[in-house]
């Protein structure tokens, strides 16, 4: 009996030691496939690779991991709403989810949610000044997407020390923050009152000169014509009349594009700024996570 019993123990031990062996080789199986296609940059592959096993439920990949391998692939394809829609799902539990939290931050920052990328900044786990530091430099480029100086400032102070990946980057965001500091905007109101006072002036003032001279002769063509006609002909006049209305017609688009201008530059200005910006968000996480 005794020897019956060892026979079955060995046996079933024998099973459960195959059966192991075979599940291991079969998950490192799938992970070097996985990171196969990863290294070979075929992130579509991955994403549907991935999303089969998942509706499978046969994957032996964790789930955490799964979701960190997707949404990554997603950020690579600058399909940022889709990779934060799984890198929200990577747990505290795997070792990557600090960095699934910073690579929220860029899509969100990408996606002009701002307020999303502080929250995952917010929500990483802080276990040495390394990643303290990182994260304060990202709420501080943050800080200036939202034009606030004195967060920036805040956040800026608490950075101890420059790291070799962001410290071009930091200089850069300081220079960015004293151009905003030192810029005024134009203001389309003032664009549209001085063109109407005199035409053209708004286009001066939007550093449109081309365009300031062109209006200014226009208006002061049809402006003779007005007061010759009126002169000559009188304020019934047919010709008066005409001539009065293309120069109210002119001078009112004039105010109007003039302020348009205005607004325009300062989107243009402040497209340009955001855009260096997320450069330099953006470099610093690529660098310390690849």
């Amino acid at each position: 009996m005794i020897t019956d019993f060892r026979h079955s123990f060995l046996a079933f031990f024998f099973i459960f030691f195959l059966g192991s062996s075979y599940s291991a080789r079969c998950q490192n199986n799938e992970n070097n496939f996985v990171e196969y296609l990863y290294n070979s940059n075929q992130y579509k592959h991955v994403i549907d690779y991935l999303q089969h096993l998942q509706l499978s439920q046969k994957s032996l990949i964790s789930p955490d991991s799964a979701n960190f391998l997707i949404g990554k692939s997603f950020y690579h394809l600058q399909e940022h709403t889709h990779s934060n829609q799984y890198l929200s799902k990577v747990s505290g539990s795997l070792n990557n989810y600090n960095e699934s939290r910073f690579l929220i931050n860029i899509n969100s920052i990408y996606n002009e949610d701002f307020k999303r990328g502080v929250e995952a900044l917010n929500n990483l786990k802080v276990e040495d000044s390394v990643v303290a530091n990182l994260k304060y430099f990202e709420l501080s480029g943050l800080a200036l997407l939202n034009r606030d100086i004195a967060a920036f400032d805040k956040y800026d102070q608490n950075i101890t020390q420059d790291y070799y990946y962001f410290s071009n980057e930091r200089a850069s965001l300081q220079n960015v923050a004293e151009e905003l500091r030192n810029k005024k905007l134009k203001s389309p109101w003032v664009a549209g009152i001085a063109t109407a006072i005199i035409p053209g002036a708004g286009k001066f003032y939007a550093g449109k000169r081309g365009q300031g001279i062109y209006s200014f002769v226009i208006s002061m063509f049809l402006a003779l014509q007005v007061w010759e006609s009126y002169r000559i002909d009188g304020i019934e006049s047919p010709r008066f009349i005409i001539y009065g209305s293309l120069f109210s017609l002119f001078h009112a688009g004039n105010i109007w594009s003039s302020a348009l201008t205005v607004k325009n530059y300062n989107k243009e200005y402040n497209e340009a700024v955001n855009y260096r910006l997320k450069m330099d968000l953006h470099i610093p996480i690529r660098s310390f996570f690849n």
